[in-house]
């Protein structure tokens, strides 16, 4: 059977206020929005009509949604692979965690940090996510298919990467991406985007390169997202290119609200840059001879102060 995944972008709800979180405008607005039962029911059907086979949630907090479960008990009626995001502040509670479990069939968690002062700080919220109890959880309640795990790299984390990617193997996680995050410069102030969200490559790379090697080491599949790949060391280049190529292929379509209108966007391999980011000439700073999909010399252009760029 073909792949065809089925993306919901509906509720943009959040119970945290992610210090590098762009969405906060969508997730205020999505809060007046109600879904029902029906509303998710229409297009399951009319998707798997057209033989879309895996649905995955994305953006905001699917745990807390009033209809969650029932949208769940749908998707697994109607033969649907479903994956979930979610940043488990529900799924450590034991309670919680038996009700939702049992009907995903892949698991993709946000951990930007597991110790509680660090995740205050970044999550900007008195929520405490106790990873321990969410792994023991995931054993008692869960099948194990396809566990994932990613980290956003920030100024409150960086120090502690290599130790978040150390707990992570010892759960068992074979799954890590290590995402750069994205910047919004109409929501967030220069001042927060360098203190709070936009480490500085050099030392994004001296804190991912011995991250690379552990994951190597211990058979762990690791993807280090939105990280251009012309800042790695040239040795085994062609190696770091692997892994920093994140975009998925796969036939998809994504579904959103916008103001109660449907929006869908088709994504075909021809059509569409990695993560919908621009093609643009070489950086006059290149090593290379190629085109690198991540504008990095037009920070000027994008997000409007010269200092905010990440090369330097």
């Amino acid at each position: 059977m073909n792949f065809k995944r089925l993306e919901i972008y509906v509720w943009w709800t959040c119970n945290q206020k992610c210090t590098y979180c762009i969405e906060f405008p969508n997730m205020e607005k999505a809060w007046k929005i109600k879904v029902s039962k029906y509303d998710i029911l229409k297009k399951l059907l009319k998707y798997k009509k057209l033989w879309y086979n895996h649905v995955t949630y994305l953006w905001g907090e699917p745990f807390i949604q009033p209809v969650f479960l029932d949208a769940l008990i749908l998707w697994k009626k109607l033969g649907y692979t479903i994956l979930v995001t979610t940043n488990a502040t529900t799924l450590h509670i034991d309670s919680q965690a038996s009700k939702f479990l049992p009907y995903i069939d892949e698991l993709f968690l946000s951990v930007e940090a597991i110790w509680i002062e660090e995740q205050q700080k970044i999550s900007r919220t008195n929520n405490y996510v106790n990873w321990e109890w969410v792994f023991e959880n995931i054993k008692k309640y869960w099948n194990w298919n396809l566990l994932k795990a990613n980290i956003v790299i920030t100024q409150d984390n960086k120090n502690n990467l290599f130790e978040l990617v150390e707990f992570l193997k010892e759960k068992w996680v074979k799954e890590i991406s290590i995402t750069y995050p994205d910047v919004m410069k109409d929501y967030y102030t220069k001042e927060h985007i360098l203190s709070k969200i936009f480490p500085r490559y050099p030392e994004v790379m001296e804190k991912v390169l011995p991250v690379i090697d552990y994951c190597h080491l211990n058979n762990i599949k690791l993807k280090v997202v939105d990280i251009p790949y012309c800042i790695f060391p040239k040795e085994n280049l062609e190696e770091y290119i692997k892994i920093t190529d994140d975009y998925d292929y796969w036939d998809r379509i994504k579904i959103t609200y916008d103001e109660n209108v449907l929006n869908r966007w088709k994504f075909e391999k021809k059509e569409d840059i990695p993560r919908e980011r621009f093609w643009t000439k070489k950086c006059d700073w290149c090593k290379y001879k190629w085109k690198c999909w991540w504008p990095s010399i037009h920070y000027k252009w994008l997000y409007w102060f010269e200092d905010i760029n990440p090369i330097i």
